[in-house]
């Protein structure tokens, strides 16, 4: 049986903001059947002044360890090592600029299984069946809440609380860092899309709207996801990424 061909579509748009501070990147396709494919998103902090630079050090840096890999090391290794990497690579700018971060989500494929990886609050999702399931957890002081919530530590008012949305989780930060990953990989269906978005995107729309730009063929599915998104003209819009990759039989 041939391998399933990979091909990576991506949009973006800066939104209301001065600076486009998301980055999408990926690895080379000619690569794909020796290696597989990885495919990266990371959005800067925008509270921090080098937003932008985190996040195109944190794509770069992933993306060069994986082309770097010796072929033994499992996707798992190879996404790990990438993140140690970028994590040292934003400290480093922390030593120039002062003050950087980013968060990141990386998919790796390879002999038709999918493995994944996130920092931050950005997401990575799986388009089965037309059905759109979330495969990461954003790592927030919102997710830390409803957590302790059901365990009967904190009351339900704390969901009102201002600022729920703050990271507790991003490259750049004080060691260690916090890594929400695959524990195992899974199997990738011809048919399947891997959507990764940043929380640009989600945060405007909602799950069935995604899902519903995701019906659409090729690059079409990840521009009208962010058209959709700018359509909605929301006050201080964020920088919003879509990056749509698309598992394929391959042609005779």
């Amino acid at each position: 049986m041939q391998p399933m061909e990979y091909r990576m579509y991506a949009a973006m748009d800066r939104g209301s903001r001065q600076e486009q501070q998301d980055a999408v990147n990926s690895s080379y396709p000619e690569l794909q059947k020796d290696l597989g494919v990885l495919c990266v998103l990371s959005d800067g902090m925008g509270g921090l002044s080098a937003g932008a630079r985190a996040s195109q050090a944190v794509v770069q840096t992933m993306v060069t360890t994986f082309h770097r890999s010796p072929i033994t090391d499992t996707p798992e290794q190879i996404l790990l090592r990438g993140c140690s990497f970028a994590q040292q690579e934003v400290r480093k700018l922390q030593q120039e600029t002062g003050d950087a971060g980013a968060t990141v989500v990386a998919v790796l494929i390879r002999d038709g299984r999918c493995s994944f990886l996130s920092v931050g609050d950005s997401r990575i999702y799986l388009c089965r069946d037309r059905a759109l399931i979330q495969l990461t957890r954003d790592q927030n002081r919102l997710t830390r809440t409803e957590r302790q919530i059901g365990l009967g530590r904190l009351p339900e008012e704390s969901l009102t609380e201002h600022g729920l949305e703050a990271l507790s989780a991003y490259i750049g930060m004080e060691d260690p860092v916090q890594v929400d990953r695959s524990s195992h990989s899974f199997a990738v269906c011809p048919g399947d899309r891997i959507l990764l978005v940043s929380d640009g995107v989600y945060g405007t729309l909602t799950e069935p709207e995604m899902a519903e730009a995701l019906m659409l063929p090729g690059e079409q599915a990840s521009i009208t996801m962010i058209r959709r998104v700018t359509s909605k003209h929301q006050p201080g819009q964020d920088n919003c990424s879509a990056v749509v990759l698309d598992c394929l039989m391959p042609m005779n």
